[in-house]
């Protein structure tokens, strides 16, 4: 490849970035430094990208070229001159970009090699540097005790710089912040703010400014301020961390006592840790004594280390933690290795692993202490109990109990938080910045599977699209089927018929422009429909039996919410259509979910499908000596008392006693009655037959009971007894 990236570069205008590219190559079998390495990749991932532009911008113009091509068509016998030198120049043209074209992309590919190569001599040089064994801690003390006195005296004047601390505007500015801090330290004790523990961050603040306008901003305060700023931030986030956690005392009494326990370690890491890093980012030359005199390297990590394995020790007594003792046990081992690989003189190797260990150790503490107040503002579950809901609901009057967008926003956060612990934990562990740019290119530019493209960024976006759409969705519906929606006047099977279509359209169209979002070609739905057609011949029957019997009811609505229904055995009310099922309440409050394909293809009682009036026949039996009128009297005035029933209304006739059967024992009467709501039948069933038996009875009529008669046959005297047994 590189051969043939050699040829290119001298027969076209990439000769320069060849040559570039083979320079490296060749330069790769001797001996090179990381820091010459990073400058070559730096170079090579220019040249790599400046290819990958000449390939796009060469390969647009080409399909500019072939299109114009093809327009113009095969040549023709008598075809214009003008027609034939165009095509004959385009074709020049073509040649030439065809050319150039394939020049980039050998350049790229060339490129990406040259890359590799890099990459794998600086994981051998940083694996050799990390197992080569340095001084022991003996020898590292005698080494800073030869440090020249010179380099102490220039790193004094660096932080310092010489008679500064004579100046009065240098004296000025530390007096105006020590006293401000003090100030601010007093107020805290005597404040009952919820933000007293951020006081001593004002005095930061004005301490900076002071020496900002006095022209005193030296290193030295640089670094102090922003030591002190760390060392404030941590107090108050683990404070307040535990003033939240004492007013749930049922749900976080174990956390209140981890969090007593680690706040103080956890600040002292933290504060040594921002003040280790600003020391090297203000100083460079400190940053090369750390790295030469390994003896402030293995201080440093063994100050750290030793918090860590101080704070599992404390944490060993701590009952609830016994199902973790193999991960403090763990933990334990792995500082106590630190520290020791520290002082046999594997300085590189303890900084490395120490580097990435306490970064993700802390790391992950604090994104659990955040995720607990994220767990106070968003609340522990979908009743809305979070500071954030409540605050939705006081100010924008929304309703937040059971809403769904409640649990992908808390979702989203704690996702986030622990996307950026695993970031901060990649960089902790070696992750460069062009290992971050070659997995951001993927995300964004994505990668081809067979020939499906695919782009995890726009995926990504349109995820979250649909989510939020689905969560619109559900808005709308709530605000349609409030009291003051456009529905209002609707009854209630209308509006859910038609709310529940506006609610499926509403799925349809977010699911279509999540997938139009993710780069999926919508004429390509057609092939997985038909893919899909093979499993609903075999085993999606009853799914899309039920899935279009559901639009139809909803369509044609034979049933609506709120009806009295009786299907097969169940009868009840209809309190759910869904596109597959619905939900009938029966009348001992048992739910029933009966497929929609039964609704359609079986036979369905409604009893309230254009009215709620119903007939009731109420059976009454008197005895055979009743007045057959004056029980029709008795009966029919019961029935015209009561309020419930209709008497001059078109939809029913007037309440009429008919003698219907005559038994053996009884008259058997009917009270035809037509009530207005069927809802009430039971009830006034039970009203019109107690009316009615006490006004029989106080006519002197009574109920007729069933009678049985019973023959006993006369026993013959005893002389024919007698006489027959002679016989």
């Amino acid at each position: 490849m590189l051969s043939t990236l050699a040829t290119a570069g001298t027969t076209s205008d990439f000769a320069s970035d060849a040559q570039v590219l083979r320079h490296i190559h060749d330069a790769l079998d001797g001996t090179v430094s990381l820091q010459q390495l990073r400058q070559w990749q730096r170079q090579a991932q220019a040249l790599v990208a400046s290819a990958n532009a000449c390939t796009q911008r060469q390969q647009a113009s080409l399909n500019t070229i072939e299109k114009s091509l093809h327009i113009l068509g095969a040549p023709v016998v008598g075809e214009p001159a003008e027609l034939s030198q165009l095509r004959q120049k385009l074709e020049s043209q073509q040649k030439q970009i065809n050319g150039q074209l394939a020049a980039c992309k050998v350049l790229y590919v060339g490129g990406n090699t040259v890359l590799s190569e890099l990459h794998a001599k600086e994981a051998h040089i940083h694996t050799r540097e990390l197992l080569q064994r340095g001084p022991d801690f003996i020898q590292q003390i005698a080494q800073v005790l030869s440090t020249p006195k010179e380099t102490w005296e220039q790193e004094r004047d660096f932080w310092i710089r010489k008679h500064a601390v004579n100046d009065p505007h240098f004296q000025g500015a530390w007096g105006v912040g020590i006293a401000v801090y003090l100030l601010m330290i007093i107020l805290r004790r005597n404040s009952k703010s919820a933000i007293r523990e951020l006081y001593p961050l004002l005095a930061i603040i004005a301490w900076l400014l002071s020496s900002y306008l006095l022209g005193a901003l030296l290193p030295i305060t640089e670094l102090v301020l922003a030591t002190l700023t760390a060392y404030v931030l941590s107090t108050w986030l683990a404070r307040s961390m535990l003033r939240h956690l004492a007013e749930i005392p049922s749900r976080a009494q174990r956390e209140a006592v981890l969090l007593r326990v680690l706040w103080r370690p956890l600040r002292f890491i933290i504060t040594f840790g921002v003040f280790v890093l600003m020391y090297q980012s203000l100083d460079p030359q400190g940053s090369t004594i750390i790295a030469e005199h390994t003896a402030l390297l293995t201080a440093i990590h063994t100050a750290i280390l030793g918090t860590i394995i101080w704070v599992l020790w404390r944490a060993r007594r701590f009952t609830f933690l016994k199902d973790w003792r193999w991960l403090q046990l763990l933990l334990f081992g792995l500082a106590s290795a630190l520290i020791l690989l520290n002082f046999i003189g594997y300085s590189q190797l303890a900084n490395y692993l120490t580097d990435g260990f306490v970064t993700t150790l802390v790391a992950v503490i604090v994104a659990r202490v955040i995720g607990w107040f994220l767990d106070d503002i968003w609340g522990d579950d979908d009743e809305g109990d979070g500071a954030l809901p409540r605050l939705i609901r006081q100010h924008l009057g929304f309703s937040t109990q059971g809403s769904s967008w409640l649990f992908w926003l808390r979702t989203l956060s704690h996702a986030s938080l622990w996307l950026l612990v695993l970031v901060i934990s990649l960089l902790a562990w070696g992750l460069t910045r062009s290992g971050f740019h070659f997995f951001w290119k993927y995300f964004i530019q994505g990668f081809t599977v067979g020939n499906f493209h695919i782009q995890p960024f726009r995926w990504l976006i349109a995820a979250i699209l649909l989510i939020v759409l689905f969560n619109v969705n559900q808005w709308i519906q709530n605000r349609l089927a409030s009291a003051r929606g456009i529905f209002r006047h609707f009854d209630v099977g209308s509006r859910h018929s038609v709310l529940a279509i506006f609610r499926y359209v509403g799925f349809i169209i977010a699911i279509l422009l999540s997938l139009s979002t993710a780069g999926v070609a919508l004429h390509n739905l057609a092939i997985i429909a038909g893919a899909l057609s093979v499993g609903i011949g075999f085993g999606l029957q009853n799914i899309v039996n039920n899935f279009v019997s559901g639009i139809i009811l909803l369509l044609e609505r034979p049933i609506r919410v709120g009806d009295w229904v009786k299907v097969g055995t169940t009868e009840g009310y209809v309190q759910r259509l869904s596109i597959r099922s619905t939900l009938i309440l029966t009348f001992d409050r048992t739910e029933v979910f009966v497929p929609n394909s039964e609704l359609i293809s079986g036979q369905v009682t409604n009893w309230t499908y254009s009215n709620n009036v119903l007939r009731l026949m109420i059976p009454l039996r008197v005895r055979h000596d009743s007045d057959i009128d004056e029980v029709r009297e008795i009966l029919e005035e019961v029935g015209k008392n009561h309020p419930e029933v209709l008497q001059d209304d078109p939809r029913g006739i007037p309440p009429t006693a008919l003698l219907l059967d005559v038994t053996e024992n009884s008259l058997v009467f009917y009270l035809r009655v037509y009530i207005g709501d069927c809802n009430n039948s039971f009830t006034i069933q039970t009203e019109l037959r107690a009316r009615a038996v006490e006004a029989l009875y106080r006519r002197g009529i009574r109920l007729a009971h069933q009678q049985q008669d019973l023959y006993f046959p006369e026993r013959a005297p005893a002389a024919d007894r007698n006489s027959s047994a002679q016989v």
